[in-house]
């Protein structure tokens, strides 16, 4: 049984608290800016890899590690395995596209987890990987709709900048991971 998160104002404060009072906020945002440019210079294709790898910092972060600057580039060890699950994230994207935009919304909503789940569980296919997101945004709906409302909400206010956009990226995916990590089935 998936454990609770707790209340969405503490897991807010914590992931702030994470970000900016550790030694992992300069990685953290560095690799934030790496990830993006890379991914759009590439047109999409070192995304998965680069999440994957910045997915498997915030993990890491959450433990107690110190993270450095280019661990992202730790996601390009699996390189084919993050490729195969961003195209199965595209896929259903583009997919739910044919349904008026909304169905991509919805896509990308049941999606929220996979990098974290993937970084987490290297041994989940990209359909099992997407599987377990489901799972874990079936039973977290209201941390999972926190995520995206104050990504969108940062996003709006701080993305005309790129030091904002790069503050918002590391932000969200530091709050993804704290609430994937409290959410997911514990090991064992």
């Amino acid at each position: 049984m998936p454990r609770t998160p707790a209340d969405p104002a503490e897991t807010l404060t914590e992931a702030f608290t994470r970000l900016t009072a550790s030694p992992n906020v300069v990685p953290l945002l560095v690799d934030a800016l790496l990830v993006t440019a890379l991914g759009a210079c590439t047109l999409g294709i070192l995304f998965p890899p680069l999440m994957l790898g910045y997915a498997g910092m915030c993990l890491a972060v959450l433990r107690g590690e110190t993270v450095r600057v280019g661990q992202s580039f730790d996601g390009m060890k699996r390189f084919g395995a993050a490729l195969t699950l961003g195209l199965l994230v595209l896929g259903a994207v583009l997919v739910g596209a044919l349904a008026v935009g909304l169905g991509s919304l919805v896509a990308g909503f049941v999606l929220s987890f996979v990098f974290f789940v993937q970084a987490d569980r290297p041994e989940l296919g990209a359909f099992d990987v997407a599987t377990e997101s489901f799972r874990i945004v079936r039973a977290n709906l209201l941390p999972t709709l926190v995520i995206w409302g104050v990504g969108a909400g940062l996003g709006t206010l701080l993305s005309a900048t790129v030091v904002g956009g790069v503050a918002v990226f590391a932000y969200t995916s530091l709050l993804t991971a704290l609430t994937y990590q409290r959410a997911r089935t514990p090991s064992g």
